[in-house]
């Protein structure tokens, strides 16, 4: 189909037409698609596991802020949460990085040459293993709860 638009010609005794505003004479027509070929998808998809993810964003969070004891849970548990957007996603993540955290954190201390774990503030290695796992779970719960029940990644096209 052809689409044809025109403009009238300015008057003599008015001020001259604007050409950035006014639409110049356009023809356009539109050939139809082969057969062979057919339309990308308009939108990107993602072909990564959300649970993992959220694991890794909960464990790299908590591990570079491992020296603030609640903290670094609270803020890891609510972006990997957020991530999550699902209750039980959240929680399933907050648990393994609850056990991975710490496990990691073990075996770095284990292969180290110091004596004993001084970035804890004080508290004992089962102290802040109680911190964090408590914050973690506030942070997971908040982070769910924070986000929209309706996004873009929970609707899917009809064919």
């Amino acid at each position: 189909m052809a689409e044809n638009t025109q403009t009238p010609p300015p008057e003599k005794d008015k001020a001259p037409r604007s050409y950035a505003t006014e639409d110049p004479l356009r023809n356009a027509e539109y050939a139809p698609l082969p057969p062979d070929i057919t339309l990308r998808p308009e939108r990107i998809e993602l072909k990564h596991n959300v649970f993992v993810v959220s694991v890794t964003t909960m464990v790299f969070i908590s591990l570079i802020l491992a020296w603030l004891p609640l903290f670094n849970a609270l803020l890891a548990g609510a972006f990997g949460g957020y991530h999550a957007g699902r209750m039980k996603r959240s929680l399933a993540a907050a648990a393994v990085t609850s056990v991975m955290v710490p496990a990691i954190l073990g075996f770095a201390h284990f292969i180290s040459e110091t004596p004993s774990l001084y970035f804890l503030w004080g508290l004992t290695v089962w102290q802040w293993v109680l911190l964090h796992t408590v914050g973690m779970f506030i942070g997971a719960v908040s982070g769910a709860a924070s986000r929209p029940l309706i996004t873009e990644r929970n609707l899917a096209r009809r064919v």
